[in-house]
């Protein structure tokens, strides 16, 4: 009974959890302004996640998804206009910005301003597991400036780690059973 209780304990030691994040996902960017979707240069677009400027929207600004983080590198200054709401669905909100959706990648759980980056006053920011909304409206950016957007994923359990963890807990099961 001990060894049966002690194999169950390392069972469900060696299941462990990985991290996957933005890195190798489908993200597919969409602006919105002036009430609906803009479609032009770098709008719609479609790319994978590996880390380098994979999209350039006119010539604003260049965007780029590491593993961890979403990277808006502006090329020129800019302030956006005034815009009536553009995009207002499942909790996500435009005016006048960038909407990024992700194929491919776990769940979003949090999404921040890094503090490194541009002050993040006036910038709108919602998201949902898999879409995140930047509204720029009223806002001004110099020409090399950025805001980078930590991103935060949930944790996906690797396949043989799932199968330890299910062994240890059935083993567990046939303890409980043994003992009642």
């Amino acid at each position: 009974m001990r060894w049966l209780s002690i194999l169950a304990a390392l069972c469900m030691l060696m299941s462990t959890s990985a991290h996957a994040g933005l890195l190798g996902s489908t993200v597919t960017t969409q602006y919105y302004a002036y009430g609906g979707t803009y479609d032009g240069s770098g709008s719609p677009a479609t790319f994978v996640a590996d880390g380098t400027a994979q999209n350039q929207f006119l010539n604003y600004y260049t965007l780029s998804v590491t593993d961890t983080q979403v990277i808006y590198s502006f090329l020129s200054e800019v302030t956006w206009s005034p815009s009536s709401t553009s995009l207002n669905e499942n909790g996500l909100f435009i005016t006048n910005g960038n909407l990024l959706t992700f194929a491919g990648a776990p769940t979003i759980t949090g999404v921040s301003f890094d503090a490194l980056s541009f002050n993040d006053a006036g910038i709108g920011l919602t998201f949902t597991g898999n879409q995140i909304a930047i509204d720029w409206q009223n806002v001004s950016f110099a020409s090399g400036s950025q805001v980078i957007l930590n991103v935060t994923t949930g944790v996906v359990p690797e396949p043989d780690s799932l199968a330890f963890m299910l062994a240890g807990l059935g083993l567990m099961s046939v303890l409980r059973r043994r003992v009642s």
